[in-house]
């Protein structure tokens, strides 16, 4: 009797869902393409960026030697083991500061003196400033990449500045790209989906495209990192060294409102609220830029342009100022 009542109380939930599945499949969106970043088999040049290489770790990495893409006016050097700098001895002669990121951090159309990370070199020489960021390069990969790759460099301080590349739409997230972890199964419901993004723009606002049945272009079944491994990618950041700082970037939305304005504000939340739970130090740049004449400071929606990585810098040198100061009393 128990059994049938059960059976009877969940039928008709299981029909609905089934109905409103089919009903979204049939006038709702598509779900969004497979992605194309540049993957290549390892050690392969890829075909979508010459400036990329395959890798097992992290899908991707660049390509060692000199780089003169990703718009750098005068082009840059990436070393063997993918920074943004010439070859650097692994050995330590003085503390050691990586940046981890985007390309934000890698400063595509900047030169290499005009990144944050130089200019965070320059204020502080006694302290030496690798820029580790990749062009694509979310939290998970850049977690892979700490552990594969630059583990050697051992470096004192880690500064994540992960968040855009964590963002973006993808079928199905980087650690099951890349990382062979089971596909969660919900997210091949485009019911769920479509479900899920308008909540968020209830909480967070509108997105910049827009969703809605049969109007608007493909939705994404997950991002990249989802918001929960993202926290959880934070915090795996911070045990890779012996001091850990986290830096949200700004974006050309901040000079005037201080938000991006849609759900990617949750992720910045998410930062901030790890930083606060460890105790780090957060260099928190949108309210920095707020006021800020966005068409100096940024070259498109999310990347600086030389006067923003001016301006980033400026914070960083003020928020790792103790830190550094604590090393010199060393």
């Amino acid at each position: 009797m128990r059994v049938r009542r059960l059976l009877f109380a969940v039928l008709p939930l299981l029909v609905l869902a089934a109905g409103a599945e089919g009903l979204t499949r049939a006038f709702g969106p598509g779900l969004l393409p497979p992605d194309r970043s540049p993957v290549a088999q390892p050690g392969q040049v890829s075909t979508r960026e010459p400036n990329m290489v395959g890798d097992a770790d992290t899908g991707w990495r660049l390509k060692v030697g000199r780089q003169n893409s990703f718009g750098i006016p005068h082009g840059t050097f990436v070393n063997s083991y993918g920074l943004r700098a010439p070859e650097v001895p692994v050995q330590k002669s003085r503390p050691r500061v990586m940046v981890v990121g985007d390309s934000s951090v890698f400063g595509v159309l900047v030169d290499d003196k005009d990144t944050f990370t130089a200019r965070l070199g320059a204020a502080f020489p006694q302290i030496e400033v690798l820029n580790a960021g990749v062009p694509g390069y979310s939290s998970w990969q850049a977690l892979q990449a700490l552990d594969h790759r630059l583990q050697p460099y051992q470096p004192d301080l880690i500064v994540v500045a992960t968040l855009w590349s964590d963002t973006q739409g993808a079928d199905a997230s980087d650690a099951t790209r890349f990382g062979g972890r089971h596909a969660s199964i919900i997210d091949h419901s485009l019911a769920f989906v479509l479900l899920r993004d308008w909540i968020r723009e209830l909480r967070w606002g509108s997105r910049p495209e827009q969703v809605g049945f049969g109007l608007s272009p493909p939705v994404a079944p997950t991002t990249r990192v989802p918001l929960g491994d993202y926290g959880v990618n934070l915090r795996a950041l911070a045990k890779r060294a012996p001091a850990v700082a986290y830096l949200v970037l700004p974006c050309i939305h901040d000079p005037d409102q201080g938000r991006v304005g849609d759900f990617r504000d949750a992720y910045r939340e998410t930062m901030r609220d790890v930083a606060a739970d460890l105790g780090a130090p957060l260099a928190d740049a949108p309210p920095t830029f707020v006021g800020t004449d966005k068409t100096r400071m940024f070259l498109d929606e999310v990347h600086p342009s030389v006067q923003g990585h001016e301006l980033i810098a400026k914070l960083l040198i003020d928020t790792l100022r103790p830190w550094v100061d604590a090393q010199r009393q060393r």
